[in-house]
């Protein structure tokens, strides 16, 4: 009889750990249309994408880390300090010739050198990892420091603008908005990698067992610095296109994203144990979750302070559940 109640239990968990999420934003979208009618038309639709997409860029990039059994706190920092660069570069003088600026060869000429500095920040927190044996959360949560306050210093904690970005995150072909095409191709291209390459399939035996993936000849530390790597060239796209959106970078930007973009992977299913997780539909139904009910707080005029604590609650939730689950795949 016991046994059998487990067995149920454990059925029960496993259902809510894989379809639960699917009930909650079904319900949410009931009650927020019942709250606003303007909620669920086509606009608002094509809003929440547009809103989800930076972000969701970025959980794409954690999902990789979390597939090691990693964490990257500096997401947040991250997308603050190279935003700050590039409208530092966007702004001055000489720099940048003032005729490409109102055209495409600034921004990819911005872009490509901030999307490299990204990279260079993840192989930093990447080899902190794994040649000092570093965890990862005291690694980036000191690369965070540093990232911010360098931040400040270089934008003296004044506020940016970066309207050259403007086109790219604000524009839109036809009535599909640019951010959500690039979200789109991030999350085709980034999905075939973890589930049609060597690499996808070696970051999950690794998240697994990084002893038995090392037995097996795999090389767990490329293997997972790599992992970083990408976790920092979309965490700076995030950024930028995110920037681009406000149209400025102030002292306060990025702060706290960290939080949504590791909530929002693991509310889709990838595992802060690490090991299992899926971009498709993984991280895009944890980001479009937590965006549609900041969308419908707002729709609703709910207090600014209700922000926060649903922000709160998102990220108890996605661990108590992903705790839950891996103890009932202990058991």
């Amino acid at each position: 009889m016991m046994q059998e109640n487990i067995r149920r239990s454990s059925g029960y968990l496993s259902w809510l750990t894989s379809y639960g999420i699917y009930a909650v934003l079904l319900l949410l979208v009931v009650v927020f249309s019942l709250g606003n009618s303007q909620f669920l038309t086509v606009d608002n639709v094509l809003l929440i994408l547009q809103q989800a997409s930076p972000l969701g860029i970025a959980v794409v990039g954690m999902v990789f880390v979390l597939l090691g059994s990693g964490i990257d706190i500096s997401v947040g920092a991250s997308m603050f300090f190279v935003s700050t660069v590039a409208g530092c570069v966007l702004n001055a003088s000489g720099v940048i010739p003032a005729a490409w600026l109102t055209d495409i060869r600034g921004v990819a000429l911005v872009l490509g050198m901030v999307l490299l500095l990204g990279a260079l920040i993840g192989w930093i927190n990447g080899m902190l990892v794994t040649r000092f044996r570093i965890l990862p959360f005291i690694v980036t949560l000191a690369t965070a420091s540093i990232l911010k306050g360098t931040g400040l210093k270089i934008s003296g904690s004044a506020s940016i603008g970066v309207a050259a970005l403007g086109d790219l995150a604000n524009g839109r072909v036809g009535p599909i908005p640019n951010v959500l095409i690039l979200f789109v191709v991030v999350l085709i291209a980034c999905d075939y990698v973890l589930r049609r390459t060597v690499y996808g399939r070696h970051l999950m035996a690794i998240g697994d067992s990084a002893r038995n993936a090392e037995r097996t000849g795999i090389k767990v530390n490329r293997n997972i610095v790599a992992s970083y790597v990408i976790c920092g060239v979309l965490g700076t796209l995030a950024g930028i296109l995110s920037a681009g959106q406000i149209g400025s970078v102030s002292a306060g930007f990025g702060e706290g994203n960290e939080f949504i973009v590791i909530s929002a992977a693991v509310l889709g299913g990838t595992s802060l144990f690490g090991g299992k997780g899926s971009i498709l539909p993984g991280a895009v139904i944890g980001i479009i979750l937590v965006t549609t009910i900041m969308n419908g707080l707002a729709m609703m005029n709910a207090s600014p302070f209700i922000y926060t604590i649903v922000r709160g609650l998102i990220i108890f939730c996605a661990i108590a559940l992903d705790s839950m689950g891996h103890q009932g795949e202990l058991r």
